[in-house]
């Protein structure tokens, strides 16, 4: 009898064994597959994500500057002009205003007294807020010019400044001449160009 029950215990025994062989890859299998997920790093995540945003970089535009300090026409501004011609005189002073009365004449008027700048100011017909400011002008031409005197010129009456003046000497006195450019602009109000300048005495 005990023969028989050692024969039957082996032959249980390689099923047992078979059956805990199963059971301990089934185990390390999910073992395996769970410690894969929880090691396993994302190469995606791991990228670090450009910005959307551009970097700054310095404008090649250069910054915008005013190409020139010549106050916009018709403004009250002075501004120097070019001279030439027999007077000797080569630069005046250019001042204008918009819609503020005035004829244009060649001849100059000398402005050395207070009685002669209120003369030319009537003559000229020139408004009376453009008056002073024209009075002012003359007054700063005087005062840096010593042993000349000043003279004032409605030089024209347009759209356009003139580019530059001749100033000659003549028997009746002195003679402005505008040198004005060919345009065909049209304003809707025209501007009056008043030109101040010194003349050395004799």
């Amino acid at each position: 009898m005990k023969t028989s029950s050692c024969r039957g215990l082996r032959r249980h025994r390689p099923a047992a064994a078979l059956v805990a062989g199963l059971a301990l890859a089934a185990g390390l299998s999910a073992c395996g597959s769970d410690g894969g997920d929880d090691t396993a790093t994302d190469p995606a995540g791991s990228t670090s994500t450009p910005s959307d945003t551009p970097s700054e970089t310095p404008s090649d535009t250069p910054s915008e500057s005013p190409t020139s300090e010549v106050p916009e026409s018709g403004s009250g501004s002075s501004v120097p002009i070019g001279a030439i011609g027999s007077a000797g005189v080569t630069e005046a002073q250019l001042v204008s205003q918009t819609d503020a009365g005035g004829t244009a004449s060649e001849m100059a008027f000398a402005v050395d007294t207070e009685q002669a700048i209120g003369d030319f100011v009537s003559i000229s017909g020139l408004e009376s807020g453009f008056a002073d400011t024209v009075t002012s002008l003359i007054t700063e031409t005087t005062s840096a010019n010593p042993g000349s005197t000043t003279y004032a010129n409605v030089a024209a009456v347009g759209c356009e400044p003139p580019r530059s003046v001749a100033i000659d000497a003549g028997e009746a006195g002195f003679t402005v001449l505008p040198k004005l450019p060919k345009s065909n602009i049209q304003c809707l109000a025209p501007v009056t160009y008043v030109v101040v300048f010194a003349a050395p005495n004799a």
